[in-house]
């Protein structure tokens, strides 16, 4: 993958989240797991205080944009039958990572922004 291809990849936060929490799992979840947990962290929160609606957000950005993002670009496998998401053996997923170290946020963390 090229340098401005990685960077492009790792341009959305909830993209960054999910990638996180996937290699925090050892490169397997599901989609509504990773939803929850992409939303816990959009959301600065706790899984007891999500609501419904925050995860449904979560999961309906993975499936439209952030999954088949990651997938065409050969870095995940899913399998939606079952919801299952793992990291493919493309050399790609490793060099993402490595990009990761040029981040000055990794994985990032939300900041607030207040009303002026």
């Amino acid at each position: 993958m090229e340098p401005v291809e990685t960077y492009r990849v790792l341009a959305s936060a909830d993209r960054q989240y999910l990638l996180y929490e996937l290699r925090e799992r050892s490169g397997e979840s599901t989609i509504t797991a990773l939803a929850r947990r992409v939303a816990v962290r959009r959301h600065r929160t706790t899984r007891e205080n999500l609501s419904g609606a925050e995860i449904d957000r979560a999961r309906i950005r993975l499936v439209h944009i952030h999954l088949p993002k990651l997938r065409d670009r050969d870095l995940i496998d899913v399998d939606w039958s079952d919801g299952t998401v793992t990291f493919t053996d493309d050399p790609a997923v490793e060099t993402l990572f490595e990009a990761t170290a040029e981040l000055d946020d990794w994985p990032p963390e939300p900041h607030l922004s207040t009303p002026s």
